[in-house]
């Protein structure tokens, strides 16, 4: 949960990118947060660099870098770690087959463009696909 809500966030601040600080509330309101969850969130994120935060009646957080420079990767790698399909995959010796194992050379490869794909998807493409449910969408289930 923290890669996904981390990402609602950063695509919500991004969309509101140069508009000054939103607040924590409202970012959890449109994104369907939990607003304490949220809040953990955006200070992980803020020690890592990625926003900006100001307290106060107008205070609220602002990505601290343009949306076409953060990627996908690098928000879940802050939240979640390391996205290796198996343990062997960063670690190669917690196994003794790793030099043979041809599973691993299948699950390296899958790392591999999962890699590259989050590490080319910027928040800017994220926040241009990305919707908000309309009232035509209350039917709809969402990942909450």
């Amino acid at each position: 949960m923290k890669g996904d809500y981390g990402l609602r966030a950063m695509i919500d601040l991004a969309a509101h990118y140069g508009q000054g600080p939103i607040p924590s509330a409202d970012i959890a309101a449109r994104q369907f947060i939990p607003e304490n969850f949220l809040d953990q969130l955006l200070i992980t994120l803020r020690r890592a660099g990625l926003l900006k935060s100001h307290r106060g009646p107008r205070g609220g957080h602002m990505l601290a870098r343009p949306p076409t420079q953060i990627s996908m990767g690098e928000i879940i790698t802050i939240l979640d770690g390391s996205l290796a399909p198996m343990e062997c995959l960063p670690n190669p010796s917690i196994c003794q087959l790793t030099a043979g194992c041809a599973i691993r050379e299948v699950w390296a490869q899958v790392d591999d463009f999962a890699q590259r794909l989050l590490s080319t998807t910027t928040l800017e493409q994220l926040a241009g696909r990305h919707r908000l449910p309309t009232p035509h969408d209350q039917d709809l289930t969402y990942c909450v």
